[in-house]
């Protein structure tokens, strides 16, 4: 029988994944190239208006200027005032024209009334006219051509307005007018001039401008796609290694790898450190976690033990001698309470050592807690002298949780009352500073050796394990209330000597609303 679930699961462990490389390299290109590709068109456009207006305005020039040069000629010649004549027109286009150096009329219709002696310009009107796109034609008012400055098949037809509109010559969008020539003596159309403008300048830059832009669009393309390569490759570096790290955990939960992180102190850094700092407390959760089994294995193997042997005893011979029976009875149920009391011992311990998780910005004041343990030890121990040094206020807090605070504080006052030996005396004193409280609780009991201080705080070790056992200790008070001042962020050390006493120093961070 087929599962659909297992097969869709096949199917998408089939489909070929897409790397996010490749779309950040994709992305980015697309992006880099689409904003270079606007601002290109946005500068084609404004490029292509002020050629245009450009091409606009000297079309415009050589319309009027040709015009006003007809008026001005006409007048000076005192030609006649009805009609522009060959001999005007030619000397108004040609300043080195003169009627000596025209033989006939014939020669000059034998030249197709072109125009084409631009060395003798001498001002930009006669340069523009003679563009080679530029064609200039003359007309009586008839319409008969008196004029063209090049040869051109353009119908014509006479306006007593200036007319300008676009055409197309040669294929191409230019420009085409009329301009009425009115005398300036008797105010009537004494020509007409017509200027074709075919642009060809225009057109030639704009086809120069569009390879350009394509060109270089094409460039911006290869050159995006291997910046945005470039740029995925140095941001996903971080992810890569985060999945190079995973997948090492993966195999191996004990394996040591971490991220490795830069100077870059970027939001991928931030995360490096987050990840390695997850890494760090689920490893050391499972090493809690792990170590736990062990020591309660450990300790409840003793216990256990000793109940099975006197049940057994029990079980062959001594149900029926009382002697026997009580015994049993009173070495299991001896047993049993030291098992009740190791696995409270057990459960603080593994709270102690979560308190990062259950028991963030909590805050308790320090001398009130300080004076009611101190009190409770004074009555509960009426044979021992309690000193307390107290020199803080009532409104100092310290960051930690009250009842741990206390557990803490009991945890060392009945350590110091249980290894006390003659003198039984006890100092506190409690002092801070701007930054944390210290409290210091003496004894002058047994003391310890150096190699017993460096030892006294990890589980179960006993300096004694006959007289610890005989003094109800399962070793794991010191335990802790070190495991406790480490979630909050505190510090305790020992001084001791031996057969002279010992101090237990303890510090915590005074609470701040700001932290």
């Amino acid at each position: 029988m087929k599962f659909p679930f297992n097969d869709k699961k096949k199917n998408r462990k089939k489909k070929k994944r897409f790397s996010l490389k490749w779309k950040w390299t994709i992305g980015a290109t697309l992006a880099i190239f689409l904003t270079i590709s606007v601002f290109s068109i946005v500068i084609f456009v404004g490029f292509r208006q002020i050629m245009f207006t450009q091409e606009e305005e000297n079309f415009r020039e050589v319309l009027f200027g040709a015009s006003k040069r007809l008026v001005d000629e006409n007048k000076l010649t005192d030609s006649d005032s009805t009609a522009l004549s060959k001999a005007t027109v030619y000397s108004a286009f040609n300043p080195s024209y003169s009627p000596d150096t025209m033989r006939s009329t014939e020669e000059y219709d034998q030249r197709n009334t072109t125009f084409e002696d631009a060395g003798n310009y001498q001002d930009t009107l006669y340069a523009k006219m003679n563009e080679e796109d530029v064609i200039v034609k003359v007309y009586t008012p008839t319409s008969r051509l008196l004029f063209e400055s090049k040869l051109g098949d353009f119908s014509f037809k006479g306006s007593s307005e200036p007319v300008i509109k676009r055409i197309e010559v040669n294929g191409e969008e230019g420009y085409y007018g009329v301009m009425p020539v009115i005398s300036d003596e008797t105010n009537q159309i004494i020509g007409y001039v017509q200027v074709i403008d075919g642009m060809t300048e225009y057109h030639n830059m704009i086809d120069v401008t569009i390879i350009s832009l394509v060109a270089m669009n094409f460039a911006a393309l290869i050159s995006s796609g291997i910046i945005g390569y470039l740029l995925a490759s140095n941001f996903l570096k971080p992810i890569k290694t985060i999945t190079n790290t995973m997948n090492d955990l993966r195999q191996d939960t004990q394996s040591t790898s971490r991220i490795e992180v830069t100077e870059g102190n970027d939001e991928l850094d931030h995360l490096s450190m987050v990840f390695n700092d997850m890494l760090d407390k689920m490893q050391k959760y499972i090493e809690q976690q792990k170590q736990f089994v062990e020591d309660v294995s450990h300790e409840l193997r003793t216990p256990v033990a000793v109940m099975e042997g006197h049940l057994k005893l029990l079980d062959r011979w001594g149900k029926k001698d009382p002697a026997i029976l009580d015994e049993s009875l009173s070495a299991s149920l001896q047993e049993i309470t030291r098992m009740k009391s190791l696995v409270q011992e057990m459960l603080d311990l593994s709270r102690a050592e979560q308190v990062e998780i259950h028991y963030k910005n909590e805050k308790t004041a320090i001398k009130a807690v300080i004076q009611q343990t101190y009190n409770n030890f004074s009555m509960i121990h009426p044979d021992f002298i309690f000193n307390l040094d107290d020199d803080i206020y009532d409104d100092i807090y310290v960051a930690i949780y009250r009842n741990h605070l206390e557990q803490i504080l009991v945890i060392l006052l009945d350590n110091a009352v249980k290894y006390s030996n003659e003198r039984k005396e006890v100092h506190i004193s409690v002092s801070t500073d701007d930054r944390e409280v210290q409290i210091a609780i003496q004894d002058f009991g047994e003391g310890m050796t150096q190699e017993d201080t460096e030892k006294i705080f990890n589980r179960f070790y006993r300096i004694d394990k006959a007289r610890s056992r005989y003094k109800g200790g399962n070793g794991l008070g010191l335990a802790i209330a070190k495991e406790l001042l480490n979630g909050y962020n505190g510090n305790i050390t020992v001084e001791s000597v031996l057969n002279h006493g010992t101090i237990f120093r303890i510090s915590l961070p005074i609470y701040r609303e700001e932290s």
